[in-house]
């Protein structure tokens, strides 16, 4: 493990993003939104979203495209993707939102038919440090990643839920998937060999397993909850399909181009009970949260978010640590665009 400065890896990142044709200006906020993700300890949805924007661009992807304002009135905003990255998406989609909440008190907007938006909680970071409550959702439309409760056969994506809320210290913030993993950690099991501790999965009999490598079989993630509770993230799930139909996206649809679709809503203590009693109440209830009894096996409690942010901030200080199998993604990607890349 080798510690890179976030620097020269947004630097680089960059660099290799305008070799696909970026502006400079997009490819820099990309590369440090992909760059703080991984620092952030999201590995899943950090580096590696750079070899899928470098393989997009030019054919899935347009690196000129635009986003396009489908409707833009009042508290609302929907938001066109096609071509785009959909971290540039949310990217504007946040310019916008901030702009609705400080002035309407809620903010509701929308992203559909775009791609990958990569770490949903990581989207929802400045509107925290602003002040503001936000809660977002995604999903994907062709994908074949989990079963609807009681079924075999896939009919969701693993569908991600993120919240964030501002705290004296850092913001709290939560980001899970509907479904027992996201696809990129199942991903990654299935390349290392590795199986789950208990049953997460479901074969193409229905059959409870804990091979993750079933899903490239007409298999499936199971809900979070699996068999007895699953019933409350499968309803989450439809929720979020319900809401993509809403935008005008596509819900699960594996016949049709696979797009992904987005929506993010944003609250304004201020218009409520106050921003400085929403401060002090939850300063309040944050440290009786922590004075609670700590369990064996662990050594505190902490607020969801907070190993992410420490990460970061030791990132800032000492670089971000990279396992050689990143560290070699990197150097295949310098070679290939005539980028200059040295890891000290």
């Amino acid at each position: 493990m080798k510690r890179v400065p976030i620097k020269d890896l947004v630097r680089f990142g960059c660099r290799l993003l305008e070799k696909k044709g970026m502006p400079h200006s997009s490819a820099q906020l990309l590369a440090e939104f992909i760059v703080e993700t991984e620092a952030f300890r999201a590995t899943t949805h950090g580096l590696g979203q750079l070899a899928y924007l470098v393989g997009s661009l030019g054919e899935s992807l347009d690196p000129k495209k635009k986003v396009k304002v489908i409707r833009d009135k009042g508290a609302m905003v929907l938001l066109e993707g096609e071509k785009v990255p959909g971290i540039l998406c949310m990217k504007e989609l946040e310019v916008k939102l901030l702009k609705k909440v400080k002035s309407q008190g809620v903010a509701f907007g929308a992203v559909r038919g775009t791609t990958w938006v990569g770490s949903l909680g990581s989207h929802l970071v400045p509107y925290s440090k602003a002040g503001y409550l936000a809660m977002a959702w995604a999903q994907t439309s062709a994908c074949k990643d989990c079963a609807p409760l009681g079924g075999i056969d896939a009919r969701f994506s693993t569908n991600p839920i993120a919240v964030a809320f501002p705290t004296a210290k850092v913001p709290m913030l939560a980001d899970f998937s509907t479904a027992s993993y996201s696809m990129a950690a199942v991903r990654g099991m299935i390349n290392r060999g590795e199986k789950s501790s208990i049953p997460r999965f479901i074969d193409s009999t229905g059959t409870p397993t804990c091979d993750p490598s079933v899903l490239d079989k007409g298999g499936s993630i199971m809900f979070t909850g699996l068999d007895l509770e699953g019933h409350k993230f499968y309803g989450l799930s439809l929720f979020i399909e319900a809401m993509t139909a809403m935008a005008g996206g596509s819900a699960n649809h594996p016949d049709r181009p696979s797009r992904q679709s987005a929506m993010v809503m944003v609250l304004n203590p201020s218009f409520f009970g106050g921003a400085t009693y929403y401060m002090k109440e939850i300063k309040r209830f944050v440290d009786h949260v922590k004075k609670a009894r700590v369990r064996k096996g662990f050594d505190a409690i902490r607020l969801p978010g907070e190993r992410g942010f420490a990460a970061l901030n030791e990132a800032k200080k000492r670089g971000v640590p990279l396992d050689n199998s990143k560290l070699a993604m990197l150097e295949k990607m310098a070679k290939e665009y005539n980028i200059e890349w040295e890891v000290a």
